[in-house]
């Protein structure tokens, strides 16, 4: 196995072994012994993913407005609410580990990428 490949290993199992990975884990098996409760999340990951990815112009504010007025007591829940935070912070986990590779790899694109920004 080469090193790289090692280190990549040893990398998720770092995240797979994490306080906060082990802890979305163990609101995920919650959530899976209530069906109706697991449809009803996914449906608002779904959702928000939607809003999130629209290819129309939206107002991000009043939806971001909306999603926490139709879904307010759905996130009452403290499993649902728990659940959405556990998922969340394993989420920024990775992202940032994602932006510390990224930014510690030069792929030589600033030119490309200021282009883009415009």
């Amino acid at each position: 196995m080469s090193e790289l490949k090692e280190r990549t290993e040893a990398l998720i199992q770092g995240i797979l072994e994490s306080e906060e990975y082990r802890h979305f884990c163990a609101l995920r098996e919650e959530v899976y012994q209530e069906p109706e409760l697991r449809r009803q999340i996914n449906d608002f990951r779904l959702h928000v993913f939607e809003v999130q990815n629209s290819q129309e112009p939206l107002d991000m504010y009043g939806e971001q407005e909306r999603l926490c007025r139709d879904y307010e007591e759905f996130r009452k829940n403290p499993l649902v609410n728990g659940f959405l935070l556990a998922e969340l912070r394993v989420c920024r986990m990775v992202q940032k580990i994602t932006e510390a590779i990224s930014e510690a790899i030069d792929l030589d694109t600033d030119e490309v990428s200021e282009r883009i920004r415009i």
